[in-house]
């Protein structure tokens, strides 16, 4: 994976945005802080009405889901309202489809689970708990009483390619939880190339991109057509 720098717009329709974010970027500010520096300031400088829509936060607006701020990658964004609502539906019942391609090493730092690398595709489930000074982090459990919710999360799985140093995925999710791909991949023994927080020293360092990137998105359209989009 090589890094875009600026984020771009990939695709405009009159109810809706695609962008490739680049890493290093958040996708949306913090509720202090204005969107300048961030994707959804460079989309509103592209189309602004992106700003007329009411966002599940007030200071998200259009922004239909986000990426870490180091990853990079597809982000949907609404231009409409009507387009918002019914986007957070689909997404409320699993129809958004999400994925991403991430480049890992091996790491047993955050090991727990033993993949079955011998399948065409697995998935990985858990409940997720904060973790660390600050909850920065977050930690995969088996046991909803001890997870921040009772929803379980699961990461479609498929092995691209390996060598003796690396390994490629292709992860697929249609509800994520914060840091999702990266806590499942370094749980199965598989940390992210770059990940700094899940990644042991040799795959973490603090000046290489992290290597996980949405490619591809797939969800329903209000009049029930199916819309997908990949890059």
């Amino acid at each position: 994976m090589t890094e875009r720098s600026p984020s771009s717009v990939l695709l405009q329709t009159d109810a809706l945005v695609i962008a490739d974010k680049a890493h290093g970027i958040p996708t949306v500010p913090l509720k202090s802080q204005g969107p300048e520096g961030t994707l959804l300031g460079y989309i509103s400088s592209v189309c602004p009405d992106v700003l007329s829509v009411r966002g599940r936060n007030a200071w998200e607006y259009g922004a239909v889901h986000r990426l870490d701020t180091a990853t990079g990658g597809l982000v949907v964004f609404a231009r409409t309202q009507e387009m918002y609502d019914h986007l957070q539906a689909v997404q409320a019942e699993g129809l958004f489809r999400k994925t991403y391609l991430a480049v890992t090493s091996r790491g047993d730092r955050l090991k727990g689970m033993e993949p079955d690398l011998g399948k065409s595709s697995f998935t990985i489930s858990s409940y997720f708990r904060s973790y660390g000074p600050g909850a920065k982090e977050v930690r995969p459990v088996t046991d909803a009483s001890r997870a921040d919710s009772s929803v379980l999360y699961s990461t479609e799985v498929e092995p691209v390619s390996e060598s003796n140093v690396l390994c490629t995925f292709r992860c697929t999710i249609t509800r994520g939880f914060r840091h999702q791909i990266r806590a499942h991949l370094a749980w199965m023994g598989y940390p992210i190339v770059g990940d700094v927080l899940y990644g042991d020293s040799a795959s973490g360092s603090s000046d290489s991109l992290m290597q996980l990137d949405c490619v591809a998105v797939s969800f329903p359209m209000p009049d029930g057509s199916g819309f997908s989009f990949c890059k």
